[in-house]
């Protein structure tokens, strides 16, 4: 009795025949769900927890790791996008997804006429999702009061830089901060942009001990932040 009792409790405690192990399907489709997060919240300048969240996933990359997902240029929020995916320096398949990203943008409460300057009164700030734009940072309220209008805007348009000319963050020459970051850490120096850009954008720096041109994403004005490793497009 007692022999039978302890094979029955052996036999409880053993893991169910399906949970032996995981899927391997299911864990590439999360490893490219999870690249694709944190390609567009880098695009975005946001955490990609609680920022972004990716649907109606398909994707082809086999059982490649350490991917990198590279959205297109076109790539917008909420339709579906293709992103080209690489392990390390091979390309190894490609992913379709509908991205919805929440994030601080500025919404416009007033008509703005082409080429017209934007003015406090017109716009407003708000933290939300935010559909049809481009995957880049978006301006902030302090950006665009001031700025103009590329296009006749209307009541409930979300401002980017496709729709206002914001002037550059970084630009050519200028010295600039430096981070770079590895998981929860991070280092600070100095360095110099051989590019321009507006927030989002990737730009060559050169810094005192690093030999040649290295790519760096800019995060504000005068700070940008190396990306170490990351195959990325140059603006």
């Amino acid at each position: 009795m007692r022999q039978a009792l302890a094979i029955a409790c052996a036999w409880l405690a053993l893991p169910a025949a399906g949970a032996v192990a995981a899927d391997p399907a299911a864990a590439g489709v999360e490893r490219v769900r999870e690249a694709v997060a944190v390609a567009v919240a880098q695009r975005f300048g946001v955490a990609a927890e609680g920022r972004v969240v990716v649907e109606d996933l398909r994707s082809e990359a086999g059982e490649a790791v350490d991917l990198v997902a590279i959205p297109d240029p076109g790539a917008r929020t909420g339709r579906p996008a293709q992103f080209a995916l690489r392990s390390g320096s091979r390309r190894v398949g490609t992913a379709v997804a509908r991205v919805i990203v929440s994030v601080p943008h500025v919404k416009v409460t007033a008509p703005v006429a082409r080429d017209g300057a934007i003015v406090a009164d017109a716009v407003q700030q708000v933290d939300g999702a935010v559909g049809g734009v481009r995957f880049e940072a978006l301006p902030a309220l302090d950006d665009v009061i001031g700025a103009h209008a590329r296009r006749a805007l209307v009541p409930g348009d979300v401002l980017s830089h496709a729709v206002v000319t914001v002037p550059d963050a970084v630009k050519a020459g200028d010295e600039v901060k430096v981070v770079a970051r590895v998981g929860a850490l991070e280092a600070w120096g100095l360095g110099r942009a051989s590019g321009s850009g507006r927030v989002g954008d990737v730009v060559r720096i050169t810094r005192g001990g690093a030999r040649g041109l290295q790519p760096a994403r800019v995060l504000a004005a005068g700070v940008v932040q190396v990306l170490l490793e990351q195959p990325q497009e140059i603006r």
